[in-house]
């Protein structure tokens, strides 16, 4: 492989407004795990995304606006985890009473939003 090559995902970053509320989310709903995090001087948190990549919660001001965004995630910026099935994270989602969106494709995917409005797409079928 080339230098100038793009070799994958290290991490996505999303702005959280309370980072103790997001992580919970993505602990309890989605069940990432906790990274350690270096001092950055702000809040924030990392996670494990499986396969040395994470998910970085900055808990930073947000420039964008919260409101009209479309109610379903996959017209909207969000990142996509692949899962081995969809169904046991809509028996997740639904007993932890967070909206989903099923894919409009007909593909095995599903999308909600975190407690900061940010879209995340669950895409069945791949391999851990």
């Amino acid at each position: 492989m080339s230098e100038e090559q793009v070799r994958g995902v290290d991490h996505v970053s999303l702005l959280v407004a309370e980072t103790d509320r997001a992580e919970r989310f993505y602990r309890e709903v989605l069940g990432l795990k906790t990274l350690a995090r270096p001092d950055l001087g702000f809040p924030g948190a990392w996670l494990s995304l499986g396969g040395g990549q994470a998910l970085h919660l900055l808990e930073l001001p947000n420039p964008d606006p919260e409101g009209d965004r479309p109610a379903h995630g996959g017209r909207d910026r969000h990142f996509a985890l692949r899962v081995a099935a969809t169904a046991p994270f809509a028996e997740r989602l639904d007993r932890h009473g967070v909206a989903f969106t099923r894919s409009r494709s007909g593909r095995d995917a599903l999308f909600c939003r975190d407690p900061d409005g940010n879209a995340v797409e669950l895409l069945g079928g791949g391999t851990a």
